[in-house]
């Protein structure tokens, strides 16, 4: 029998191995303009969220829509850092977050009563009214969308990187039908985990800058966050949901 293990001696190992793979991701990234800009539009929107939590008025309104904002500013970082670290799965789980969290903002900012009775309802009201289905079917009557890519969408985020799966086992494959048990390189899998992220932050992006015009200074503290958006509108996302 080998001698007695130190403490965290294989966490480090495999932290030690992500931050390795954090380097090679950021010469990757490097490589390829549109996954730079995408990267500076997340960290924009994640700039401007902390931006808001500091200037926002206190009140109930703003502190459940800052609240939903400061959620996706974690999921948001933490899945690029998951995708930048060779945990796929772990960004396609922030990935859904981040989607679920953009749809119920999207739902709640059509009203300025929403916010409140949203912040003031209790975890069975939260089931009734809120559940993410509802939100969904909620915006899709909105704006008319009858083939609900909404939903589709989460589906397929819920089954990559969420739910135990046949097919989220794709997220843990490096091109053969080996499977890794920890953080690894794969190019095409970074593209994708990035793309993801950029898609869902592109219209939390939209909702941010017509938040930002509710109170003072708001448009001068997301001038650069508008800037950036209409350039990847623009140049990547010509046909935005």
């Amino acid at each position: 029998m080998g001698g007695k293990r130190e403490p965290f001696s294989n966490f480090q190992s495999m932290w030690r191995e992500e931050d390795s793979i954090l380097d090679w991701a950021k010469e990757k990234i490097g490589e390829e303009e549109y996954l730079l800009e995408h990267v500076e539009l997340i960290e924009c929107f994640m700039d401007t969220v902390d931006l808001i939590r500091q200037s926002a008025p206190r009140t109930d309104y703003h502190f459940a829509i800052c609240g939903l904002f400061m959620r996706c500013f974690d999921s948001a970082g933490r899945g690029l850092r998951a995708a930048m670290s060779g945990n796929y799965s772990g960004s396609a789980m922030y990935a859904r977050d981040l989607l679920e969290t953009m749809f119920l903002l999207s739902y709640l900012c059509d009203d300025e009563t929403r916010p409140i009775e949203w912040l003031k309802s209790s975890p069975d009201e939260i089931r009734q009214k809120y559940a993410p289905a509802k939100i969904r079917s909620a915006l899709d009557e909105r704006d008319g969308f009858l083939e609900r890519k909404r939903e589709q969408h989460y589906k397929i985020l819920s089954t990559l990187g969420v739910h135990p799966t046949p097919q989220s086992f794709e997220l843990r494959r490096d091109g053969t039908r080996h499977l890794n048990s920890g953080p690894f390189k794969n190019r095409h899998l970074l593209e994708e985990c990035i793309q993801e992220l950029a898609k869902t932050v592109l219209p939390l992006s939209g909702i941010l800058l017509d938040y930002c015009t509710n109170f003072r200074h708001g448009k001068e503290i997301s001038s650069r966050l508008s800037l950036i958006l209409q350039r990847a509108r623009e140049k990547y996302f010509t046909r935005e949901r």
